[in-house]
């Protein structure tokens, strides 16, 4: 199996964020990737490949080129402002009609236009890291389309809760989005196919950017099993009543053991192939884990692997798996192990 990695990702190691109602140390920091990256490195079946360049383009086919120029551009316009050199948190939010159509001008108001929380601050080097981790999901999608079956990308900063033209959730490039679009239109810009690609969102936290991107989309079927929108961030999407005809989600309450949980993956997995799809992109997250602050969850660690393996089963399809979410730092490399064991053994 390969998998694909950036170094670049440190260059995205913000000091602080605000998380339950107080400031604490950036939760999704450089250790996480680091953590996994070393562990695939004592696995002599798994190749890590250094990710390439791709055309920023393909950034646009899922996010607005409004969003994409503020991220390249937010840091350095906010220090041109005399800003907070730390990083950038927003201090008013534009929400419901408030937000209109066009970006603010100062850069105080573009910070609360495109951002959605306080737990994802940008620094002078976001940019660079965030566009080389949507290079590493889409290094993924190119060798998949090569010819290689099953591909891990690692990617940081994670990307689900960056939608169409916001960021959230440590998330500002939504790489299994990013990926999908690749994969569906075989990594040309102008073809609009119509191959039919799963996104499958397993972290424990609502993938909400993912939502709102395939929401606009065809042929691109997202199917998110995660904590209820009532306990679990981001609170006000992933509720049953906003599944489509391309969107379904599977809210889950507090305290889900390994069986219960099984029993839904199984739904999700019938619901795939139901769908026709040709590739499957999966959102990894092991914050399901039992032992994750960030999450709410009772699955173990033995669930990971036996989930891999049923999906393997029942799917014989290529399957790209883009790293997102897990913040236990004793069991994050074993749990993402665990899960890939199967696609490293076939």
């Amino acid at each position: 199996m390969k998998s694909v990695y950036s170094v670049r990702h440190i260059l995205h190691h913000p000091p602080k964020e605000f998380n339950d109602n107080q400031v604490m140390a950036y939760g999704e920091s450089p250790e996480r990737a680091e953590l996994i990256y070393e562990a695939l490195l004592d696995i002599p079946e798994v190749e890590t490949l250094k990710c390439e360049v791709f055309d920023e383009g393909h950034f646009a086919k899922a996010h607005s080129p409004a969003y994409l120029d503020y991220l390249e551009n937010a840091y350095q316009e906010w220090i041109a402002e005399g800003l907070w050199k730390e990083g950038i948190m927003p201090e008013f939010f534009a929400i419901g009609s408030i937000r209109g159509k066009n970006p603010p001008a100062s850069a105080v108001a573009k910070a609360g236009y495109f951002m959605t929380d306080n737990c994802s601050m940008i620094i002078e080097g976001t940019w660079e890291a965030v566009k080389y981790s949507a290079f590493a999901a889409l290094t993924g999608a190119r060798l998949i389309l090569d010819g290689e079956k099953y591909v891990f990308s690692l990617c940081r900063p994670p990307g689900h809760h960056a939608g169409y033209d916001f960021a959230g959730g440590y998330c500002f490039l939504n790489n299994s989005a990013i990926a999908a679009l690749y994969l569906q239109n075989r990594g040309n810009l102008e073809s609009v196919t119509k191959t039919k690609v799963g996104i499958f969102d397993i972290d424990f936290h609502h993938g909400n950017g993912t939502q709102d991107i395939v929401g606009r989309m065809e042929n691109i079927f997202l199917i998110s099993i995660h904590g209820h929108p009532d306990t679990a961030y981001p609170y006000f999407t992933g509720y049953v009543a906003e599944n489509t005809g391309n969107i379904t989600n599977f809210p889950l309450l507090p305290g889900i053991t390994d069986e219960v949980y099984f029993e839904v993956f199984k739904e999700a997995i019938k619901k795939f192939k139901e769908d026709g799809i040709s590739y499957l992109v999966i959102s990894l997250g092991v914050d399901t884990f039992e032992h994750d602050h960030q999450g709410n969850f009772k699955l173990t660690s033995k669930i990971y692997s036996r989930l891999g393996e049923y999906l393997i089963s029942e799917l014989n399809i290529p399957v790209l798996i883009v790293m997102e979410g897990g913040y236990n730092a004793e069991s994050l490399a074993t749990n993402v192990i665990s899960f890939l064991r199967p696609f490293i053994n076939v």
